[in-house]
């Protein structure tokens, strides 16, 4: 099992961004982008949203965008695609999803064949 984690934010948080309002929250959703370093602090901001059936995230990252798939179990109503930025865990390590694969957020080993065929790059958390 994978969970999935997002930066939701509600109407309020939404309004505010669109007057130009900036908060602690917004900054973390904004710098989710994969060229910006992951900041353990940004980590309070994410919700468990979805648990996926699998053990292999590029099939959590296809469930996730199929929506229909039978893997998924969503925690809260509004769960949003997997895309970048969105924090994994699996086993109780965490990856972040990046622009191709997934980025480990711990210490590092690197990934055996089988690993690499499921969608990590880099190395993983040992």
């Amino acid at each position: 099992m994978i969970k999935v984690y997002q930066i939701a934010l509600n109407d309020a948080e939404i309004d505010a961004i669109n007057r130009g309002e900036e908060t602690e929250k917004s900054k973390a959703y904004f710098s989710r982008s994969f060229d910006s370093k992951f900041k353990a602090e940004n980590f309070k901001h994410y919700t468990h949203v979805a648990t996926v059936d699998t053990r292999c995230m590029e099939q959590a990252f296809k469930s996730m965008n199929l929506w229909e798939d039978t893997k998924v179990t969503k925690m809260v109503r509004a769960v949003s695609s997997m895309s970048v930025g969105d924090i994994l865990e699996y086993n109780g390590k965490y990856f972040r999803c990046a622009s191709f694969g997934f980025q480990p957020l711990e210490d590092y080993r690197e990934f055996t064949e089988t690993e690499k065929s499921c969608g990590f790059t880099g190395v993983f958390a040992a």
